[in-house]
């Protein structure tokens, strides 16, 4: 009887372990199934993730052609500005002498003068030509810069077209140094400025219209923030304005890749921050109320 149950018991035992090693000789087949799979699924996605970065590397590369020829087309129509009282200037002057001369009337001192201002309106498209020249660098070099040289640079490029158009900018803070791309940087404030300027030559002719540059700085970071008193940007676009081709503006008017673009510039040449909100400020003992654009780069 005992020996009925001993030869049962390995019977039984017999099959566990043979079920048991079924079982793992199954295990070890599906896992070397699932990994097959795994592996061919996921060469798949990689093909189709490169695929993608591709097509997504291309359309940055576009966005960021189209952006290099808006602000193409913003800088000549800068220098038709900036380029229209010295050529005025030099025109009549000439037209003058030559006038004199042939009355008979030209004076030494004159003639002087004529030529003296010829000559700094000349001087003055040269420096022009030099700024926009250095614009349009293709300098993917880091230097070091001060920021209020910056500035001053950006405001020399669209100081007449603004002033034309009853636009004063006052800028205000400290000259710090960093080390950075001046000329990336050069655009994405013109870009903010352009944006600005847009908004402020809507309000009527007598509307006093001021942009403020103020230059901050702590102990990580060069902080620039720029604000208008145009207003303010409304609440349910506010959100979207830094989304490649969102643009309030007529399609001949805008693009809508200026701050997305911008906002590009500064997260990945620059490792910094773009954002902006609506403000209320006081100036000269009058509220205003405007967007506030404000650029955070780290300071090496």
């Amino acid at each position: 009887m005992q020996r009925a149950i001993n030869d049962k018991k390995e019977e039984l035992n017999q099959e566990f372990r043979d079920y048991l090693f079924k079982t793992i000789i199954f295990t070890c087949i599906l896992i070397l199934f699932l990994m097959i799979i795994s592996i061919y699924f996921s060469k798949i996605l990689q093909e189709k993730f490169k695929k993608y970065q591709n097509e997504r590397t291309k359309q940055q590369n576009i966005i960021a052609q189209q952006a290099k020829m808006a602000a193409m087309g913003e800088m000549i129509g800068n220098i038709a500005h900036q380029w229209r009282q010295p050529l005025s200037s030099i025109s009549t002057s000439a037209t003058g002498m030559k006038l004199q001369k042939e009355l008979n009337i030209l004076e030494d001192k004159f003639l002087i003068e004529g030529l003296e201002q010829i000559n700094n309106s000349v001087q003055y498209l040269s420096t022009t030509i030099d700024d926009f020249r250095n614009f349009y660098k293709p300098d993917k070099n880091k230097k070091e810069f001060r920021i209020l040289e910056t500035i001053n640079k950006v405001i020399n490029l669209v100081d007449l077209q603004f002033r034309s158009n009853g636009i004063t900018i006052i800028k205000n803070g400290q000259d710090v140094k960093i080390n950075s791309f001046e000329n990336e940087l050069i655009q994405v404030l013109i870009n903010i400025l352009n944006n600005a300027r847009d908004e402020l030559i809507k309000k009527d002719k007598d509307y006093e219209k001021l942009i403020f540059i103020d230059v901050l700085k702590n102990q990580k970071n060069l902080l620039v923030q720029i604000k208008d008193n145009a207003g303010g940007i409304p609440t349910d676009i506010i959100t979207r304005i830094f989304e490649p081709y969102f643009t309030t503006k007529n399609q001949s008017q805008g693009t809508g890749i200026g701050l997305y673009m911008s906002r590009e510039i500064i997260s990945k040449s620059m490792n910094g921050e773009i954002n902006t909100k609506n403000v209320t400020f006081e100036y000269e003992g009058k509220s205003y109320e405007g967007a506030l654009f404000e650029i955070i780069i780290p300071i090496d």
